[in-house]
């Protein structure tokens, strides 16, 4: 098989450990390598051709309804089902599928498109289905499908559909900028809202209303899709002054938006272009979006990304540029709250406390501070305890439940664990790391994500077991910390602290990693780094080595981070920052932003203003798996007592 051919056993030794009963968590370097080996010397399994399968299917986006639809129904876990999802319901515009196949899959897979809405309600009526209307009614207010689904539709229930049906599905034609379909629309809209309507409609033909000869209700500001399509109109047509005016001066809205994640998508391309006050301002009307009480955590990926990276900006410039801490903390907080991985949470609440104390308010600032702080495995956690004047607390102390006889054999028996035990057996890694992470992430109860723990070791795969606790630690199980903090065997001489904080951010200590620029192994060296490397050490330079050899790729490793560590004077962030992204860009960035070292600006927001979000993340992970090492391991810290991420600041 093509993507499952076996790889050579790569032996490293591992191990990781927690507080709590040893023989459960402790695994020494003979059994996690014997673990591995006995893996990859079996023959492979069943799964591997439906890993294949799989990987095909990922790859292809012009295959038929059944090619997608048959993979899903019988394999629902996998990496990527909702791509494949949305692959399957594209193919329909060009399939004749039999409403009873497509009933069958859509009542266990409910559409993720509002085409496929309208091919479900078609569907369901043709098999003299009860809830058909309900699924018509949900696709004909859902907006934009195909011209003969929405001619069978308004013949099927076009006598039943409502006057706010009617508005509803044309103000979703709006958002989503069809202007066909609006202008068949038009004529069934209620007279009351009929200028807003022919104004949007306007604007989403290239035109304004004026242009058109078209006059625009006084409360039309009010309004968030009007608001949205003169604001996109603004932005597509470089008139960016007055999308900015628009946005940051706009009223309250009097209801919500169809796509409040399109909103804020345009509002955060809008405010990048903006100065810091109009910037600051747009980011701070937000709270009119959503419902009362609505948690953005909750929102799909996209809303949250753009939601998080407007709160980032507006709170930024609010305190960088204007040096406004009142404005600032709110924004830097709801950064924090729409979040979900404990290092974004951390993040958010820990500026909004810097920015509440710089702003004179230290009972909020106290208050934020606690919150970070409850998260002190990681950077901005370790930060606030150390602006609470607090140590680390033991990591990962808590007792962790043992699942029963029936969920490890559910366990067992799924598909997605079948399939994650035949990658970890011989597929790359690009591959294996796609399941690693699914399987982490479908866990929700300690139970369940113990028994991925536990498989992790069984399969002798470091990398599922730091996926597994960083699930658990999004998920608020502190237990697993240590799970998530495998050791290896340090060649003599090497910087022990460094190499497990580095090899754990660059590839999980997967020493098969290769990544998309060709950087390679533990420590994920490119070969041109070192072979430079190799022979300032006198080493003889072989690429191969970089994977099959742990030590070697170690060792090279080990010595440039001391080399850029050196050149930097010993400043931690400054080197760990060269490792990722160059010793060039790192002084480009001391030009243009200032030197830490000379007090001109302090670490931590340096750090931040890296421009580029890769190495901005790598540096703060890199110090706080440091961190979190000399407290899981103090007799292994270089100084001899264990550092919490501030130390390595300075």
């Amino acid at each position: 098989m093509s993507s499952m051919s076996k790889l050579p056993f790569l032996a490293v030794a591992l191990v990781a450990t927690t507080s709590l009963n040893p023989p459960v968590f402790a695994q020494d370097a003979a059994s996690w390598d014997r673990a591995r080996s006995d893996l990859v010397a079996r023959q492979p399994s069943q799964m591997a051709q439906v890993v294949d399968r799989w990987q095909y299917l990922i790859g292809q986006d012009n295959l038929s309804f059944d090619q997608y639809a048959g993979f899903v129904l019988a394999y629902p876990d996998f990496p990527q089902v909702s791509r494949l999802r949305t692959r399957a319901e594209n193919a329909l515009d060009d399939e004749a599928i039999g409403s009873e196949r497509l009933v069958a899959f859509f009542d266990q897979f409910p559409p993720l498109t509002n085409p496929a809405q309208a091919r479900y309600a078609l569907a369901l009526a043709s098999v003299n289905r009860g809830d058909a209307f309900d699924a018509a009614r949900k696709a004909w207010r859902g907006g934009t499908m195909s011209g003969p689904a929405e001619a069978y539709l308004v013949g099927l229930f076009g006598s039943r559909f409502t006057q706010d049906d009617h508005d509803a599905r044309m103000d979703a034609l709006l958002w989503q900028r069809d202007g066909e379909g609006a202008v068949r629309q038009i004529n069934n809209v209620s007279p009351s809202k009929r200028d807003l309507f022919m104004a949007r409609l306007a604007i989403v033909q290239g035109g304004t209303p004026s242009s058109a000869g078209l006059s625009t209700p006084g409360d039309a500001r009010s309004d968030p899709g009007y608001v949205y399509n003169l604001t996109r109109y603004y932005r597509t047509t470089r008139q960016l002054p007055q999308a900015i005016n628009l946005l940051a001066n706009r009223p309250q809205f009097t209801s919500l938006p169809h796509d409040a994640e399109d909103l804020v998508g345009e509002m955060l391309r809008v405010a990048r272009g903006a100065g810091s006050s109009p910037a600051a301002q747009i980011a701070s009307k937000v709270d009119d979006l959503f419902p009362t009480g609505f948690d953005v955590s909750t929102g799909a990926y996209r809303l949250r990304d753009d939601y998080t990276s407007l709160m980032w900006l507006g709170g930024t410039k609010a305190l960088w540029n204007l040096g406004d801490g009142g404005t600032a903390a709110p924004l830097f907080y709801r950064y924090g709250a729409a979040a979900r991985t404990p290092q974004t949470r951390s993040k958010g609440f820990y500026w909004a406390g810097l920015a509440a104390q710089r702003a004179g308010m230290s009972s909020e600032a106290q208050r934020y501070y606690e919150m970070a702080a409850s998260y002190p495995d990681r950077f901005y956690g370790q930060l606030a305890l150390g602006k609470l004047g607090r140590n680390v607390p033991q990591l990962g102390n808590q007792a962790v439940p043992e699942p029963s006889f029936e969920q490890r054999a559910a366990f067992n028996q799924s598909s997605l664990v079948r399939a994650t035990r035949e990658v970890a057996r011989g597929a790359p890694w690009r591959t294996g790391i796609q399941f690693y992470r699914e399987l982490a992430q479908s866990a929700d109860t300690p139970e369940e994500h113990i028994l991925r723990a536990d498989l992790a070791r069984e399969i002798g795969r470091r990398d599922l077991a730091v996926n597994v606790a960083e699930a658990a630690g999004a998920d608020g199980h502190s237990q697993f910390v240590a799970q998530g903090f495998p050791t290896l065997q340090t060649p003599p001489g090497t910087y022990w602290t460094m190499v497990h904080a580095i090899s754990r951010q660059e590839s999980q200590f997967a020493q098969n990693a290769i990544s998309h620029a060709g950087a390679r192994g533990l420590m994920q060296l490119m070969p041109g780094t070192a072979r430079e490397q190799a022979g300032k050490l006198g080493m003889q330079y072989m690429r191969a080595n970089l994977i099959d050899s742990p030590s070697y790729n170690i060792r090279l490793g080990n010595a440039y981070f001391e080399r850029m560590l050196s050149y930097y004077g010993g400043a931690y962030p400054l080197a760990i920052a060269a490792y990722n992204a160059g010793p060039g860009n790192v002084n480009k960035w001391l030009r243009r932003n200032g030197d830490p070292r000379t007090g001109a600006i302090d670490y931590v927001t340096w750090i931040e203003k890296i421009p580029i979000f890769e190495t901005k993340n790598y540096v703060q992970r890199v110090v706080e798996n440091a961190a979190v090492y000399e407290q899981l391991y103090p007799q292994n810290a270089r100084n001899g007592r264990p550092r919490m991420a501030g130390d390595f600041l300075r």
